[in-house]
């Protein structure tokens, strides 16, 4: 009898659906703020400053376990749309988030700008909270931000020449 409780623990304990190994960026850009928040499903949470001009900055926090849980849920359970740009023609002041998640099975990005989902704007004010409920410490790490730079960076036109008046 015990040897057929113990087999039946340890698979019901086999079954658990294993947790999702997660690479989430976020990135925040208005006229007081420009930043991105990498998470990769760590309790580890990055937070990279690139507020002025050809600056980045890397900085780091520990996740307590309810905030680890919390953000692993969130992306287990939030649904990408099809379009993944929203976004007016002109530009102008106002906020602009970008979301870039990637999995083994799923790679999804999203670019909000004054417009977009509700649920990603909500997103987004928790995401700017949890960074502001944290200290931060400086790291001289690099942080991998190529695919969500690609949404939110305009690359510079071919032939383009910035005309100086010094002579």
């Amino acid at each position: 009898m015990r040897i057929c409780i113990v087999v039946l623990v340890l698979i019901l304990a086999g079954c658990k659906s294993p947790k999702k190994d997660y690479d989430f960026t976020f990135f925040k850009w208005n006229i007081h703020d420009s930043y991105y928040l990498k998470f990769n499903s760590s309790d580890t949470l990055y937070y990279i400053d690139v507020y002025g001009y050809n600056k980045e900055e890397s900085f780091f926090t520990i996740l307590n376990k309810e905030e680890k849980e919390k953000m692993q849920n969130i992306l287990d359970t939030i649904t990408f749309p099809k379009k993944e740009s929203f976004e007016n023609s002109k530009v102008e002041d106002g906020e602009t988030n970008a979301f870039v998640l990637k999995s083994e099975q799923k790679f999804k990005k999203l670019k909000i700008h004054e417009s977009g989902p509700k649920q990603f704007w909500l997103f987004g004010k928790s995401l700017d909270q949890l960074k502001n409920n944290h200290q931060f410490v400086k790291t001289n790490k690099k942080i991998d931000l190529k695919e969500i730079k690609k949404m939110v960076i305009m690359p510079v036109p071919p032939g383009f020449v910035i005309d100086t008046l010094a002579d």
